[in-house]
């Protein structure tokens, strides 16, 4: 590997590193304070919102890589075009091809790293934040209750203490009191547990005491609906009470979850259209890091992110197009047989030049066209 070689190819990875961070710290900002406002109204354990935050990286990387390699690649041959490096380097015999060249033996690695976050990091994650948050259905009504305090619960049906609350949900030292307009009960425990059982948020107390009627034995509260109603003490082994305000429903699969094996083998429009959005998706890394490379060109005068607009409207409306393709795959108005394919297909065409060159091609006829005229206007003028 030459030297020129090495130097290009570190200045493109630090390039792409730098921009990839910022836009990460950018992006998973956002998403930690969406997931903290979630947890702050007792809807998420905050110990897992790392959890749930880490889970989300494969559908960012998805999203935020393209625009990271097309920066990455336009502040890298930016530079060269700005400090007159690339003039010195086309002076030597370099030609604008072999930088074409160097740029896809970087971009392909890139690309096939997105292939693989698709196609199987973003589907994977995605059913494990589903199971996670499944199984903290249990414990999120733990994350609303305050160990060592007195908390009342939903719908002020009743007081629930604690003396310690566990991240799995255990408990130690419980006390619960139920209200109703027909009894009143109390229970206490050393231990207890949330748990769910078909679908339900059930208290389980171990080994604890059940005062029912406690208000009529003191006095509190008398009606004569309930004077005849006796206080008892009970105590028991195991206890199990349904909590449904704080229950949750389970989450069904999604159809982003399944694997790319079977959605090769569904005709649902909606899974297809999953399906062409995995495939081309991931070409935009290699589409628009080709693009970075012709918006990278730049005058003596010409600042080194005066493009950089122009690339994030190119990137915007890449995903629009793509957005708009899946949308009419899913509705029927797009056939799935001809899939995404343009739209990357387009870009590519930018990329490469071609619109360009068919403009020079275009110009030139015309050019040639006007001078033989002009020139035939001449000769019979003279005539």
């Amino acid at each position: 590997m030459r030297i020129i070689d090495k130097m290009l190819l570190k200045e493109l990875l630090w390039s792409f590193s730098a921009v990839l961070i910022v836009l990460l710290l950018i992006t998973f900002g956002a998403e930690a304070t969406k997931l903290l406002a979630i947890a702050m109204e007792g809807k998420l354990p905050v110990a897992v919102v790392g959890q749930v935050l880490l889970l989300k990286l494969p559908t960012v990387l998805e999203l935020i890589l393209p625009l990271a390699t097309m920066i990455g690649v336009m502040l890298t041959f930016g530079r060269l075009y700005q400090d007159q490096e690339m003039v010195v380097l086309n002076s030597c015999g370099v030609a604008p091809s072999y930088f074409r060249r160097l740029l896809l033996w970087f971009l392909l690695p890139l690309t096939l790293l997105g292939v693989s976050i698709t196609h199987y990091f973003s589907p994977y994650a995605l059913s494990q934040e589903r199971v996670l948050l499944d199984k903290q259905e249990v414990v999120s009504p733990v994350a609303a209750l305050v160990p060592g305090k007195f908390n009342s619960l939903p719908g002020n049906k009743g007081v629930f203490y604690a003396k310690a609350i566990t991240a799995d949900g255990s408990l130690e030292d419980v006390w619960v009191k139920f209200l109703d307009k027909q009894n009143d009960l109390i229970l206490m425990a050393p231990k207890g547990q949330f748990i769910t059982h078909n679908d339900q948020v059930v208290l389980r107390l171990q080994q604890g005491w059940r005062y029912q009627n406690l208000n009529l034995a003191l006095g509190v509260e008398p009606t004569q609906e309930r004077a005849e109603q006796a206080f008892e003490v009970q105590y028991f082994e195991s206890f199990e009470g349904v909590l449904p305000e704080l229950t949750g429903s389970r989450r069904d699969p999604e159809k982003e979850e399944l694997s790319t094996l079977t959605l090769f083998d569904s005709e649902d429009p909606k899974e297809q259209a999953i399906l062409q959005w995995r495939i081309a998706a991931p070409l935009g890394i290699l589409v628009l890091g080709m693009l970075g490379l012709q918006l990278s060109r730049t005058g003596p005068r010409q600042g080194r992110f005066s493009k950089v607009f122009i690339a994030i409207v190119f990137f915007i409306l890449f995903n629009q197009l793509l957005i708009a393709g899946r949308n009419a795959i899913e509705d029927g108005y797009w056939p799935a047989t001809i899939g995404l394919w343009p739209v990357p297909l387009l870009f590519l065409f930018f990329s490469l030049g071609v619109f360009g060159w068919l403009k020079h091609r275009i110009t030139a006829v015309f050019s040639r066209s006007t001078a033989t005229g002009n020139k035939r206007s001449v000769q019979e003028g003279e005539r």
